[in-house]
């Protein structure tokens, strides 16, 4: 059996128990798959976005990423990588450009702590927005703008949650499709939006990341993996939506 377009042939050994049978053909256990596509990935990026993808189909957690790397993969190719990578994932990107929107964050801001897609809310506890990543300690949020931004409704809101989002004392920067040929105009809109967020006072913020009682959080992959199949479609759609 050899490679050829629309099939790659890969060895490696495997224990039976990630050996599973999916309509009568033999599948990997997701956990064996994704840890695999992440070794073999062409660069740290591209193993992060197989991974929060992953995740987005709650097929992995981080968790179980973390413990099968100690337990399975210790003398494995590529391993570095995943145990490199593990502080970089997210378990709540809905597409495949927020996690490289969130390593260039990371990368030109030196590390903070982001979170992906969680609700922001007034003081009053009324639902604002869920940007695509935020960085709480600072007061500045990220959002990726593709092609599908660029449709009238879609564009309208956009505008509408951007006023919305300075209203509270949030500052925020986009990339657009054209920066990931270059990523320097990111960057700037990214330190600029620090720039007028470190001279917003603290007392002048009136958003917050607080939850209300009411409110089911769907962020990490155990919380969706509970869910009932009428909470799934209830809860879930706007992530299906999204990607």
């Amino acid at each position: 059996m050899r490679s050829h377009a629309g099939l790659d042939v890969s060895q490696e050994v495997i224990a039976p128990r990630y050996v599973l049978r999916s309509g009568g053909v033999r599948v990997t256990h997701p956990l064996w798959s994704v840890a695999f596509e992440m070794r073999r990935a062409r660069d740290d990026e591209a193993a992060v976005v197989a991974f929060d993808m992953a995740a987005f189909n709650d097929l992995v957690s981080i968790h179980e990423l973390a413990e099968f790397v100690d337990s399975d993969l210790v003398a494995r190719k590529g391993v570095e990588r995943l145990r490199r990578v593990l502080p970089l994932l997210d378990e709540n990107a809905w597409s495949p450009m927020e996690p490289v929107m969130r390593l260039a964050w990371h990368g030109e801001m030196h590390g903070p702590r982001l979170l992906t897609n969680v609700p922001v809310f007034d003081r009053n506890g009324r639902f604002v927005g869920t940007p695509d990543a935020i960085d709480p300690a600072a007061g500045v949020y990220g959002m990726y703008d593709g092609g599908l931004h660029l449709a009238g409704s879609v564009r309208h809101n956009d505008v509408a949650k951007e006023a919305a989002y300075r209203r509270l004392g949030l500052e925020g920067a986009t990339m657009m499709a054209g920066d990931l040929v270059d990523q320097g105009p990111f960057r700037v809109r990214l330190r600029e939006a620090y720039a007028r967020a470190e001279r917003q006072p603290g007392s002048d913020r009136a958003w917050t990341l607080e939850t209300p009682a009411w409110w089911r959080d769907t962020t990490a992959v155990d919380a969706r993996r509970a869910l009932s199949a009428y909470d799934r479609a209830r809860l879930l759609a706007h992530r299906q939506r999204a990607a």
